[in-house]
């Protein structure tokens, strides 16, 4: 018989870190300790995802959008549950009374496989509806191609983009209707031809990190059809490039790998694509989405693959119908990385490898789970879902190739032995733009946690081929906290650590008015302390001697904010792109089959919410 855990706290993480406010907020943050900068410039976002109960894992709730405002010397906080129609659908299945489904044979029978259910792994799925699209992960801002105003959408690595107001934070329309993207379906079953799953909310995978050029306005998105084991040759693998200026239709494009002359197939994920001049870089990142484990948490965790693939796709080919794809493998596998915007015709292209050797992020922290290095003490109840800690140490890597020959002509790695855990990047501008080089990057690092770190994980990448610390020469505990890192030196140039049972999370740049040098500006990041969620602000050039300014507010309460974007100005959106929901979503389609009462949602909570706009 198995043991239970017992109900355990940590001493290294603040226990109030599952504590999330999903209510609408509208406030002035309190200065906690030091100054307000009267000269931060413009307007920061982040997303946060509310946990859910038990052990599902954080990553797989509902988001919650976030604004601060920098207004001379003041700082103003907006926030707003990003809810797309899956989400306002799923909330609304729960609120059905009690009593309805005794007034409905239909509903008493089948009324269960309308509901959502997060199933242990990270889907939240309806079997009859389709998947949660959460859009809970990253934001791309850019500008309007009409008027230059900034607009601003929100991603999740298995849905469509939401677009929505700067102002309002509330959704507006989906990126592309549903005849732009290419859903999960089976394909080429013999004498039955093509199976479109019928699903009103269909699976489309894609990255949470789309790239954006500001010189030509272009938005470029990744839309794939993952290389599935258990589907047994019945899904064909399949990656397309989507480019949208903001209004209109798609270009799309085809992928396909110089190597085989079929389309490029992604085996792990696709969480990130980055641009130069001349090229779209593709990475499967070590981000693998299991699909037996999205739904059944219990199945044995494979090990991501050590080594990066990577496509490296022509711009000038991306006129529509097919692109052909250089392949080239780096070793040291990443989850995030940026490439510089120059790139001397392709034959010097450079590219900024966050590495994860030691992490993955695609997994959570389970019941069963034992901390290392004991046999039998449990990981803290408080955290189960929580993604693990790290089992090796992590740094930068900066790789140069030739995009034309496929050629890998130096690969630099930089691994640190105080700083474990680099996680979240940022750096001056607009996130998912590539600089001509960079020159900085500032990153947090969330360090060594026995307490949160499985042995289940620890083992299975014990023999990873690069890896530095031998697991049994783990370290007992490694601070957290800040540091800038130079692409260009390759080395850390500035760091601060944040004091034990606090966490640091998510940074973003924030420019300073009129500076004429990136180290003048400010990193603002997210803070969980043991009393509550802050919001911390640094100097960018200057970050050892520890926050300038602390901000709070008692109804201010976040979990573990994931990504990041700033702009310079925000307006009510006026532009004219939006996607008729109505025909997009048609709930009389006969191959939903949807009972009166979904359609009926629908009618009342769905359409409105989307035509209000």
């Amino acid at each position: 018989m198995t043991a239970k855990p017992k109900a355990t706290f940590s001493t290294d993480l603040p226990n109030n870190l599952r504590e999330h406010n999903t209510a609408s907020l509208d406030l002035e943050m309190n200065v906690i300790e030091g100054e307000i900068p009267s000269d931060c410039e413009g307007h920061a976002f982040w997303l946060v995802p509310t946990p859910q109960n038990g052990a599902t894992p954080w990553f797989n709730g509902y988001g919650q959008l976030y604004r601060l405002d920098f207004e001379s010397g003041r700082i103003h906080l907006k926030t707003e549950q990003f809810r797309t129609p899956s989400v306002i659908c799923d909330q609304k299945i729960n609120q059905q009374p009690w009593w309805t489904y005794f007034t409905n044979l239909r509903k008493l029978l089948f009324g269960r496989l309308f509901r959502f259910r997060n199933l242990g792994g990270l889907a939240r799925l309806s079997p009859r509806l389709g998947l949660q699209n959460q859009c809970n992960t990253a934001l791309q801002a850019f500008q309007d191609p009409e008027n230059n105003s900034w607009r601003m959408f929100a991603t999740i690595d298995s849905g469509r983009p939401f677009e929505f107001d700067l102002t309002t934070l509330k959704p507006v329309t989906p990126v592309g209707d549903r005849s732009e993207w290419i859903p999960l379906e089976i394909n080429g079953i013999p004498s039955l031809g093509d199976i479109q799953i019928p699903w009103i909310f269909p699976m489309h995978m894609s990255a949470a990190h789309s790239a954006y050029d500001q010189k030509t306005g272009e938005i470029f998105i990744i839309n794939c059809i993952f290389d599935i084991p258990i589907s047994v040759g019945a899904i064909d693998p399949d990656t397309y490039i989507h480019i949208w200026n903001g209004q209109g239709k798609f270009q799309t494009t085809q992928i396909i790998d110089e190597r085989t002359n079929k389309p490029v197939e992604i085996k792990q994920s696709t969480h990130q694509i980055a641009i130069t001049k001349n090229y779209v870089v593709i990475i499967d990142t070590a981000f693998r989405i299991e699909s037996l484990r999205m739904l059944i948490p219990e199945v044995k965790a494979k090990a991501q693959s050590a080594y990066n693939q990577v496509w490296l796709v022509p711009r000038a080919q991306l006129q529509g119908g097919k692109a052909i794809a250089k392949h080239i493998t780096i070793p040291r596998e990443c989850v995030h990385f940026y490439a510089d915007y120059e790139d001397n015709d392709g034959e010097n292209l450079t590219l900024h490898l966050v590495l994860a050797s030691g992490h993955d992020v695609s997994e959570w922290l389970q019941k069963s789970d034992k901390r290392w290095p004991t046999l039998f003490e449990f990981v803290p109840s408080a955290f189960y879902g929580y993604p693990p800690g790290v089992y090796d140490q992590q740094g930068f890597g900066k790789c140069v190739v030739n995009a034309k020959t496929g050629e890998l002509k130096s690969e630099q790695p930089c691994l640190f032995e105080e700083f474990w855990g680099v996680a979240l990047p940022t750096y001056q501008g607009i996130q998912g733009t590539s600089p001509p080089q960079f020159q900085n990057i500032w990153v947090n690092y969330p360090g060594y946690i026995s307490e949160i770190t499985p042995r289940r994980l620890v083992e299975l990448y014990a023999n990873h081929p690069f890896r530095k610390v031998p697991v049994n020469d783990l370290p007992n505990w490694k601070p957290s906290g800040i540091l800038r890192w130079s692409p260009v030196d390759m080395e850390v140039k500035d760091s601060w650590a944040i004091e034990r049972g606090y966490v640091v999370n998510t940074p973003i740049y924030v420019p300073k008015q009129g500076q004429t040098d990136e180290l003048e500006g400010y990193i603002v990041a997210t803070v969980t302390t043991p009393s509550g969620s802050e919001f911390w602000i640094w100097q960018a050039g200057n970050l050892a001697p520890g926050p300038i300014t602390k901000l709070g507010h008692e109804d201010v309460k976040f979990a573990l904010s994931l990504h990041s974007a700033w702009v310079p100005s925000i307006a009510p959106r006026d532009a004219k792109y939006k996607v008729d929901l109505r025909q997009d979503m048609d709930i009389n389609k006969p191959e939903y089959f949807l009972p009166d009462w979904i359609k009926e949602i629908f009618e009342k909570d769905i359409y409105p919410e989307f035509e209000d706009h």
